[in-house]
């Protein structure tokens, strides 16, 4: 892997593991369609899955008395209905259409968030029936394309304003859902020394990633981070058009 490459790699990385740190998720959806440009996905794709789950785990071990364990049983429930459809469902949902569907509902969810936010409009935050399928489908989507951090992110917003709970819970779904998937590919066979050097090339992104991510969450203040949460949203969701 010649420099520009190993350089590239490292700086989406560095962004995408920032975007993690603050907000529990976004790092794979963010840097997998970047790094395709350079590297083939069945390399960078179990690396990133690894990573997170050890970013993850600093995570949710460092704000681990914000967790609402009660909330977090149920939200982890949920996705596990949904994750082995999504076992089955990648055979028979093509990619792009899948992608397309969720960038859509993620674009059109938190835009209305945020237009109510500035507009100070007044809605009813009661939790509805339909907000227990987000963690239904997050498992089915992360298990079939690994993309279903916006909708446990959008589930989330409906059962905290603590910015500290937001991301610890969705950080400790991250660390117990993604081994389940990292186990699927060592018994396929998939990983080997290919992987192992590019974890040790891009780890000390995700390292700085996380502080960076720490130092931005101990700044902003509770509205900027329900701002920027669905900012980064609504930017992943167009990410998911191309």
């Amino acid at each position: 892997m010649d420099l520009f490459t190993s350089s590239a790699l490292f700086i989406i990385v560095l962004i995408g593991y920032w975007i993690q740190s603050i907000s529990g998720f976004g790092a794979i959806i963010f840097a997998l369609p970047l790094s395709l440009f350079f590297i083939d996905k069945a390399l960078f794709l179990p690396v990133v899955l690894l990573m997170s789950v050890i970013q993850s785990l600093a995570v949710a071990y460092k704000d681990r008395k914000y967790i609402d364990r009660k909330k977090f049983i149920i939200m982890l429930a949920l996705a596990g209905v949904g994750t082995p459809l999504g076992m089955i469902i990648t055979d028979y949902l093509d990619v792009n259409i899948a992608n397309y569907l969720l960038g859509c509902f993620i674009i059109f969810n938190s835009g209305y968030s945020l237009y109510v936010d500035a507009t100070k409009k007044e809605v009813n935050n009661e939790m509805k029936i339909y907000h227990y399928l987000y963690p239904i489908f997050s498992g089915l989507l992360q298990t079939a394309y690994g993309v279903g951090g916006p909708l446990i992110g959008t589930y989330m917003d409906t059962q905290t304003q603590e910015k500290r709970t937001y991301r610890a819970m969705i950080s400790l779904y991250w660390c117990i859902l993604n081994p389940f998937i990292i186990i699927g590919y060592f018994l396929r066979g998939s990983i080997g020394i290919g992987h192992q050097k590019l974890f040790l090339l891009l780890f000390p992104a995700v390292i700085l990633g996380y502080l960076l991510g720490n130092f931005t969450v101990d700044k902003i203040s509770q509205k900027k981070f329900k701002y920027m949460t669905h900012i980064m949203l609504i930017s992943i969701g167009f990410t998911l058009f191309f």
